[in-house]
């Protein structure tokens, strides 16, 4: 097995891939809600608000931030945990034990854990996965596409014998393990959205990819004219947070083990 298989192997098995394939959809949603060009918004709105509204639907389903199960309890209310997404996303999302997936932020970037992989948020315009410039986002970002590779043959392919990823980032004593890029994006204008989840790097010279590897999650909306897949399920107006990025949430049920704070993802 590639680096890829093992990994996305692991996140599937946690439960974190459905996680992610389910809250991206009701993210958006609630993005283009909000969303309103004569306000004079652009993409940078764009991709604040799907990373707001991302990272908290991440957080519900798995028990962390503001719906961490304190200790002494197996699960949070159902009261709690439909305040701010409508009842067919409820219905949809994927239920994970309190401790499948853990946070794990990385220099106040928010991340999630599990089985010796972590990943991060990123949003960028729709369509432009692969020019993405990780030099140009959060040191945290710039850090991650940093991480080293390995062959067990240099003189071989990667495609035939895959790669090895060298686990962890120095300084990150938080964590220890290969930490992958959830990458985001959606446009108001034509309703189409796409994910992908993938392990990034820094070119060394034009031209060279800024992703070792890559997937495809999911791809999909209505484009102005055509026909295809809608943006659901919509979430309330108010969308699913509006904490300031680098501000702790408020109703955070345990402060335990856990890193605080945010970075625009």
């Amino acid at each position: 097995m590639t680096a890829e298989d093992d990994a996305l192997s692991a996140l599937q098995a946690s439960g974190l891939i459905d996680v992610l394939k389910w809250g991206a959809p009701v993210a958006f949603a609630a993005t283009d809600q909000l969303y309103d060009e004569d306000q004079g918004h652009d993409q940078g709105v764009v991709g604040y608000l799907n990373f707001k509204h991302y990272k908290d639907l991440v957080d519900r389903a798995t028990s962390n931030g503001r719906f961490k199960v304190g200790e002494g309890i197996e699960s949070l209310g159902g009261d709690v945990l439909e305040r701010g997404i409508t009842p067919d996303a409820l219905r949809a999302m994927p239920f994970l034990s309190p401790d499948a997936v853990v946070r794990r932020d990385y220099k106040q970037s928010p991340g999630w854990a599990t089985e010796g992989y972590r990943v991060l948020l990123q949003s960028y315009p729709y369509g432009k996965v692969d020019d993405i410039k990780w030099v140009q986002r959060s040191d945290a970002k710039r850090r991650v596409a940093s991480q080293l590779f390995i062959r067990d043959n240099a003189l071989f392919d990667d495609e035939e014998f895959g790669l090895e990823s060298i686990a962890g980032i120095p300084e990150d004593d938080d964590f220890v393990g290969v930490t992958l890029v959830v990458a985001h994006a959606f446009d108001p204008a034509t309703k189409q959205f796409e994910l992908y989840i993938g392990q990034s790097r820094n070119p060394e010279y034009p031209g060279d990819s800024c992703w070792h590897w890559k997937r495809v999650l999911l791809t999909g909306g209505t484009p102005t004219g055509s026909t295809g897949l809608p943006v659901t399920p919509q979430m309330p107006s108010g969308g699913a947070s509006t904490d300031v990025e680098d501000v702790p949430v408020r109703l955070k049920r345990s402060g335990a083990g856990e890193g605080s704070g945010a970075a625009n993802g």
